[in-house]
């Protein structure tokens, strides 16, 4: 592994604003932290950017970081120089570390280039939209060749239209460098498009830290799993006739099984206990809220052609 984040607590007024958080980044890996505002995940961030001490916990790097390999973070709003040109704002870390002119413009022009930025180099902050400032400080970031980067609710300044096209973007870059990376956000759409492992931080500990597919369809709590979207509760006594395909399951310690809407399926049954009380179209996919038996469920299909008051079965898909 790269980054070994071990038993962070941090303190503010008597309040543990983060309580044993522990993970790991391995190389050339890209982990996003998910939670809600105010949960402490930029307080985390600073701490592994050595910017805040840990009241209890460490850091450890593989390598330790340095002038020439810098653990380097990307705050929401950029930073960026506004009397600086992008070329100029590109190139102030490698100016700063007094590399020869001619060696800095190669290195600039190839983030220019990369990052699609050529046409802007002579621009000023002021003129750029947010996604294209938010390319200047990243490449800003990747030209000193970073041990870690760092980035701080990417998503923040973005129109709802760029998130996901950032995202990939962001994940192809830090692909292509190879660079551990560290997201933290709580836009959860981008996270899981982007990550390689998703950590969730909520009441100041890390509840749950896995793979994308895992945290999201295999919540470790009903916490977790509210987080993360809508979620339905199934209870002991209708397992058997929703996942009657021989599905595997995974109940809680009560006996409940939680299912994503997207993981059940609708079939036509005139005879069924099941009925459609609610259709809705969503644009990429219809949800459809089914009664069944005093519970009410609620499924996401592209499916568009149930209707309401349609009898309707109810069937588990796997994940």
């Amino acid at each position: 592994m790269d980054l070994e984040v071990r038993n962070i607590g941090k303190r503010f007024k008597n309040r543990w604003v983060l309580d044993d958080v522990s993970f790991d980044v391995g190389p050339r890996e890209l982990v996003s932290i998910v939670g809600p505002s105010g949960v402490g995940k930029t307080t985390l961030l600073k701490i592994i950017a050595l910017l805040e001490t840990p009241d209890t916990g460490s850091v450890h790097f593989s390598s330790l970081p340095s002038k020439s390999n810098p653990v380097i973070i990307v705050f929401q709003d950029y930073v960026l120089f506004p009397s600086m040109t992008v070329r100029e704002n590109i190139g102030f870390g490698l100016r700063a570390r007094r590399m020869k002119k001619n060696r800095i413009n190669r290195k600039v022009d190839r983030m220019l280039d990369y990052f699609k930025l050529v046409e802007k180099g002579d621009h000023y902050p002021s003129q750029l939209s947010a996604g294209q400032k938010q390319r200047v400080a990243i490449a800003r970031a990747m030209i000193v060749n970073p041990a870690v980067l760092l980035l701080d609710e990417p998503f923040a300044n973005l129109d709802r239209n760029l998130k996901m096209e950032t995202a990939r973007f962001i994940r192809s870059t830090q692909m292509a460098f190879g660079i551990p990376t560290i997201s933290v956000t709580h836009d959860l759409e981008e996270a899981f498009a982007m990550s390689d492992r998703i950590g969730v931080l909520l009441g100041g500990g890390l509840q749950q830290f896995d793979t994308p597919k895992q945290v999201y369809f295999d919540s470790v709590n009903p916490e977790v799993a509210k987080f993360l979207g809508p979620v339905n509760t199934i209870p002991a006594k209708l397992i058997d006739r929703i996942a009657g395909n021989g599905a595997a399951i995974s109940t809680d310690a009560s006996g409940k099984l939680r299912v994503r809407p997207e993981n059940l399926s609708l079939h036509q049954n005139e005879k069924s206990m099941g009925c459609i009380v609610e259709k809705t179209f969503a644009g990429h996919y219809t949800a459809y809220t089914v009664s069944l038996d005093k519970e009410r469920f609620t499924v996401y299909s592209q499916d568009d052609r149930f209707h309401e008051g349609q009898k309707v079965d109810l069937e588990l898909k796997p994940y």
